[in-house]
């Protein structure tokens, strides 16, 4: 092998300039995660897959609402959004509750009342042993 002098004949910019993330990263409907960086470029930088497990009632639950599969869950099937059994994913969109406030508010005065209840038969026969007490004296 020679040697010889390097010299690059011409050097020409034929891209987008370079450009920091900013904090804006938007998803839409398919699950893609599109990254806006300050050049006012946006990127696809990943694609959120949906899990499917032929068994979900037997994942794993960890604190704060999260899970893992389990053996008796049965091997994990990724999908993207809209196909397959998993559904779409929404974007900017907020989950509602899952609590019906009424019946939980129903169920609150039943337990309440119950125990009212039940302190007044305990209130009740603590005064018929102490009735029953005075009469043996």
């Amino acid at each position: 092998q020679k040697s010889d002098k390097f010299t690059p004949a011409a050097i020409d910019k034929d891209g987008s300039p370079v450009g920091n993330m900013t904090s804006l990263v938007q998803i839409d409907g398919a699950g893609n995660v599109y990254a806006t960086y300050d050049t006012g470029e946006s990127r696809l930088i990943y694609q959120i897959p949906l899990v499917d497990l032929p068994n979900r009632n037997d994942l794993t639950s960890y604190n704060n609402q999260t899970y893992a599969p389990s053996k008796d869950s049965g091997r994990f099937f990724l999908w993207n959004a809209g196909d397959g059994p998993t559904g779409q994913i929404l974007p900017n969109a907020l989950e509602e509750s899952t609590t019906d406030v009424a019946a939980e508010l129903t169920k609150m005065i039943q337990t309440q009342r119950s125990y009212s209840s039940n302190a007044k038969v305990i209130q009740t026969a603590n005064e018929i042993l102490q009735e029953t007490t005075n009469i043996i004296r």
